[in-house]
């Protein structure tokens, strides 16, 4: 470990990091009587959405305006105030914005992209949550940047950051920019949102990013550790009328042509010029309840993963980026952690490589009230000649209790049929199954309980069994948890993620926002932090891998960088050879450590970049490593970033190998308009030789109709230790068409 004085200073910085942080800013709690807004009835297309707000319906509605400073200093007014006005009709909810400004020269909006689903971050934009429930944990979101680039998110109990921000809704927006302002309007279908049959309320927040001064703006007031998702401080939005239930069905084919070629080893090459249709079909029965179907599903426009260089002994978690599966993927989640998930939908319809299966179809019910959430996902894995026919099936339901407290139960259900693999041995059927009960709690705003228990049964594996706990507490001092985890060895959730098994995980962690008056102008805040994860072995309570993390010095700029000298020690006891990169580590115990630096600048502006150097010990070896990031946009239009990592590697493992493992990805990003864009992508990855190219054109013709032309190179030798040749090209056109009823 540490020596014994050094331990002694992280203790002290930490502890007095901590007594100077009880005197941050108060985190408040909700209101006992919640702001009030009122919207204003209109004629049905009486509302031309335009961005102008002058229109005598606009300026006639009632005015919401005196937002407030969530970041950088809570409750201060707002260096630019923001007006907002509700009106709505039998089809649509309208919400217009004026986002007061000086914006006589227009670089002083922060615009990244052009693309949907932008980042939250770094981008000027006005957001508005709703809370059609009125549950004040069940929130949906439509943000907008000064250019018009959409982006929708589901939140539950105010987690934002773990919002689904994947989730597409049919919504339209405009936007205007002047000398004074910038101006929003929006419409939202009521058959997008949901609500309360015959309610005639909703709760509502708003938010504004002012990024040029790193400033955001809510209104109503919110503290600054929670996001405006937060609905237990929202606002009432009265006199709505929104219309009853009706017939509201989406239907959205797909036309696809795909022609390439695949080469794996010395396998013969395989080539394939095929033409599909297929398609997804969606009803709300109720406001409340969808019923989704989905044909012949295919997901050639998802974005590519991104190469990783795996240095632990924990699999990787890969996101899922196929849209049919991002849809209310929140309501099957029953953990807030990772590494332990009974349900991951990238098991299905993809091999453990990420190289597609087909789909024959599938469906999913989901149905959402103040009391209950419920679904059912049902989906049938075509035979190929490489992996047998298989059938998904998963059920949830969770009952919601008073405050924001849940219990909730989850079972999986996967079958895969007899099958005779290429080589002609027969494999036999297999099942698995787990079954999950799930809580969360939250006492109070700042505190919050989450916890699991899972079971598994597999035809193989037998029986086991998972249980994750976690309690933590959210100030605005910072953050303060602890997790707990225990999976014996034979739990296996084949529909689900998990990190590995057999063992006992204690992680305790703290990470302050400390905001002295002592500290430069230009520092915004001063962040240590620290956290522990200490393995045992399930099976005999051995000893396995034990990790700290602690960053006694970092520091956020009032522009958004940041600089950080972080170190991190290592104890890991290794009961079988591991071979990162495809080097061979003998077993035994090993300690080791390394310290990192850190500098990252606004990566809000047109020309950004980032360093880290990282310096230490790697077993029995020496491991130095680099990362940079850099970006370039002289305009929202154009956009161009890149990263590139270097693990230099010295006298590591049996071999005492020396190695420099190497790492690019760089993106290029045009856009005509929000609507017409070209994305193109570069993957180098040397520990694997890996060369993987991406090219998409974007074309949405009318609000979620889409045009794709995709070209996909993907290229690998495998590592030295492991050679697996692989070589494939493809080109895809793809149309989708959305129609609502």
């Amino acid at each position: 470990m540490f020596k014994k004085k050094t331990g002694y200073c992280v203790l002290g910085v930490v502890f007095l990091a901590f007594a100077v942080s009880l005197h941050a800013q108060e985190t408040f709690p909700p209101p006992e009587q919640p702001l009030e807004i009122r919207a204003t009835k209109v004629a049905d297309d009486a509302i031309s959405l335009n961005g102008d707000l002058n229109e005598p319906l606009w300026q006639s509605a009632q005015v919401v305006s005196g937002f407030t400073q969530r970041e950088p200093v809570q409750g201060s007014p707002a260096s630019h105030d923001t007006e907002v006005r509700i009106l709505f009709d039998s089809r649509f909810l309208y919400v217009g914005a004026i986002c007061h400004d000086s914006l006589s020269e227009r670089k002083r909006l922060r615009v990244r992209n052009l693309q949907r689903d932008f980042n939250r971050f770094g981008n000027d934009r006005f957001s508005v949550a709703l809370d059609g429930l009125m549950d004040k944990r069940n929130a949906v979101g439509f943000e907008v940047t000064p250019y018009g680039s959409q982006r929708e998110l589901q939140v539950i109990d105010g987690d934002e950051s773990g919002g689904n921000v994947d989730w597409d809704a049919l919504w339209y927006v405009r936007t205007r920019v002047t000398d004074t302002a910038w101006t929003v309007e929006m419409a939202i279908p009521w058959k997008t949102l949901r609500y309360k049959e015959g309610s005639n309320a909703m709760l509502i927040s708003f938010n504004r990013n002012i990024r040029r001064y790193n400033e955001i703006t809510t209104w109503p007031a919110f503290p600054r550790v929670f996001s405006h998702f937060r609905m237990a401080y929202a606002a009432v939005l009265k006199d709505l009328e929104p219309p009853p239930p009706s017939a509201n069905i989406q239907i959205n084919p797909y036309l696809l042509g795909d022609t390439g070629r695949t080469q794996e080893g010395d396998s013969p090459e395989e080539r394939k010029d095929n033409v599909e249709v297929g398609g997804e079909f969606k009803w709300a029965i109720t406001p409340n309840s969808i019923l989704d179907v989905t044909v012949n599903t295919d997901f050639a426009q998802a974005d590519v993963d991104q190469q990783v260089q795996n240095l632990t002994r924990f699999s990787v978690l890969f996101p899922e980026r196929r849209q049919f599966f991002l849809e209310n993927a929140n309501i099957f989640r029953t953990s807030e952690v990772d590494n332990i998930q009974p349900f991951f939908s990238r098991q299905i319809g993809l091999d453990g490589s990420g190289q597609p299966i087909p789909l024959d179809g599938g469906l999913r019910f989901t149905s959402r009230t103040s009391t209950q959430t419920s679904g059912v996902l049902a989906i049938r894995q075509r035979e190929t000649e490489i992996s047998p026919a298989a059938y998904f099936g998963v059920g949830r339901y969770v009952h919601n209790f008073s405050g924001q407290n849940r219990l909730g139960a989850l079972v999986t259900h996967r079958n895969d049929n007899s099958f005779t693999d290429p080589s002609g041995q027969s494999v036999a059927s297999q099942q698995n199954t787990t079954a999950t009960l799930n809580a969360f709690f939250r006492p109070k705003q700042s505190l919050s309980l989450d916890a699991m228990v899972s079971y598994s049964n597999d035809s193989e594996q037998g029986e086991g069994v998972a249980l994750h706990s976690w309690v933590y507490q959210e100030k605005n001092w910072g953050y303060l948890g602890l997790i707990g985890q225990y999976v014996t060895e034979n739990y296996l959730p084949r529909m689900g993620f998990l990190a590995f098994n057999d063992y006992i995980l204690v992680s305790p962690a703290i990470d302050l926002d400390i905001r002295p008056k002592w500290l430069p102008k230009f520092v915004r805040s001063y962040g240590p932090d620290a956290f522990a994860d200490v393995f045992w072995r399930a099976s005999d309570g051995a000893f396995q891998q034990g990790i700290l993390n602690f960053s006694p010095f970092d520091l956020v700029w009032e522009t958004g960088g940041q600089f950080e000298v972080r170190f991190r020690q290592e104890w890991q006891q290794l009961d079988a050879a591991f071979t990162p990169l495809g080097i061979e580590i003998a077993p035994g115990y090993y300690q080791f450590g390394q310290y990192e630096l850190s500098f990252d600048s606004d990566f809000s502006r047109k020309l950004a970049g980032g360093v880290t150097y990282g310096n230490g010990t790697f077993y029995d070896g020496n491991l130095q490593s680099w990362d940079f990031d850099a970006r370039i946009s002289p305009t929202p239009y154009i956009e161009f970033v890149g990263s590139y990592s270097i693990n230099d590697f010295n006298g590591l493992g049996i071999a005492e190998s020396d190695l420099t493992a190497n790492l690019l990805s760089t993106t290029a990003r045009l856009a005509l308009n929000p609507r017409v864009r070209l994305d193109g992508s570069y993957q180098w990855n040397s520990a694997n030789e890996a060369n993987i190219w991406n090219v998409r054109f974007t074309w949405e013709y009318r609000p979620l109709s889409f045009i794709f032309i995709v070209f996909n190179n993907n290229e690998s030798e495998g590592f030295p230790s492991q050679p697996n040749l692989f070589s494939q090209q493809e080109v895809i056109g793809k149309i989708t068409f959305l129609k609502q009823f």
